[in-house]
C-alpha cells in the first residue's frame, strides 16, 4: 500500500498539530528568555560590607552594583557611630541577583538617656552596681571627710553635682564622692596585673582606690579590642602605701611577652614581716 505523504501534510488535523507545536515552542522560548532576563540567570553580585556606613553611603554604593537597600530597624550600641549601619541582610560576601534589596539595621542617631538612681548613703559597692545596671559607669571615686565611712555622699559628672532622677546619656561616666571617716587613713596598693581596664577599675573601687592614667602600648581599635588588653605594669607598685582614694596608673598591652618579667612589688623595710627587701625597696 502506497502512502500519500502529500495528503498527510495537507491534512487539517496534521496542520493543527504542527501549528500547536510551533506555538508551544515559540512560547517556551519567549518565556525562558523573559525568565532569564527577569531573574538575571547566571549573574550574581557579591554583597559588600556596609558596616560603619550611613544608609545614604550604602545606597550610593549599592546603586553602582544595581542593588537597593532598606532600613528596617534601629538600635543603640555603645562604641558605634551614631546613625551607622551595624547589621545587614544578606551578610557581606553573600551572592544575590541584581536589583535585590539589602536590609539594614542602623545605630540610633541619638544617644538614649537614662535616669541616675538615688545612691545617697549607699555603700560604694551597692552604688556602683546600681549605676552600672542602668547603663552608666563609675570612672572614679573621691573620698571626702565624712563621719559616714564608705557611704556615697553625692555624685558628679564633669565636675558638676548631679541630682538623683536626672537624665544622663547612656554610657556616661560619673564620679562618686564617698565618706572616708574623720581620719586620714592609708592602705596598701593591690595588684592589677593581668586585668583589663574594666576589671582593674572594679578592683580599684573595691580596694578604695582609683585608676589614674591608663596607658596602652598600642591604642585599641574599639571596645571589643580594648577588652583583650591586660595590665602588665602599675605605678605605684603593688604593696606601696597610699592614702584612701589614691590613684594608680596602669599600663596595658596585648603582647604576652611583657608578662615574662616578674611583677614589681614594694616591700616596707620597717615591717619585719617583709623579708628580703632590696636597697631600693623594690623586688622583682
Amino acid at each position: 500500500m502506497k502512502i500519500d505523504v502529500k495528503k498527510i501534510f495537507i491534512n487539517p488535523y496534521t496542520i493543527s498539530v504542527v501549528a500547536a507545536l510551533l506555538i508551544l515552542f515559540v512560547l517556551y522560548k519567549c518565556t525562558f528568555s523573559w525568565l532569564n532576563s527577569y531573574t538575571n540567570h547566571g549573574q550574581e553580585i557579591v554583597v559588600p560590607d556596609l558596616s560603619g556606613m550611613t544608609p545614604l553611603e550604602a545606597k550610593q554604593l549599592l546603586a553602582k552594583q544595581t542593588l537597593k537597600c532598606e532600613v528596617i530597624d534601629s538600635v543603640f550600641m555603645k562604641g558605634k557611630s551614631l546613625g551607622a549601619i551595624v547589621e545587614q541582610t544578606p551578610s557581606p560576601g553573600d551572592k544575590i541577583k541584581a536589583d535585590r534589596t539589602v536590609y539594614l539595621i542602623v545605630n540610633s542617631s541619638s544617644i538614649r538617656k537614662v535616669i541616675l538612681p538615688d545612691v545617697h548613703e549607699f555603700s560604694l559597692r551597692q552604688a556602683e552596681a546600681m549605676i552600672n545596671s542602668v547603663g552608666l559607669k563609675v570612672d572614679s571615686v573621691v573620698y571626702v571627710p565624712n563621719e559616714y565611712k564608705d557611704l556615697v555622699q553625692y555624685v558628679k559628672q564633669n565636675k558638676l553635682e548631679v541630682q538623683p532622677g536626672t537624665r544622663i546619656p547612656e554610657g556616661s561616666s560619673v564620679t562618686l564622692y564617698v565618706g572616708r571617716g574623720l581620719a586620714n587613713e592609708t592602705l596598701e596598693v593591690v595588684s592589677f596585673r593581668k586585668l583589663n581596664e574594666e576589671q582593674a577599675l572594679l578592683k580599684a573601687h573595691s580596694a578604695f582606690l582609683n585608676i589614674g592614667k591608663v596607658i596602652y602600648d598600642v591604642q585599641p581599635k574599639d571596645d571589643a579590642d580594648k577588652a583583650q588588653y591586660f595590665v602588665y605594669k602599675q605605678v605605684p607598685a603593688t604593696g606601696s602605701s597610699v592614702n584612701v582614694g589614691g590613684s594608680v596608673d596602669i599600663y596595658l598591652s596585648k603582647d604576652p611577652s611583657v608578662l615574662e618579667s616578674p611583677e614589681v612589688i614594694y616591700f616596707n623595710p620597717e615591717d619585719p614581716s617583709d623579708s628580703g627587701a632590696e636597697t631600693d625597696n623594690l623586688f622583682k
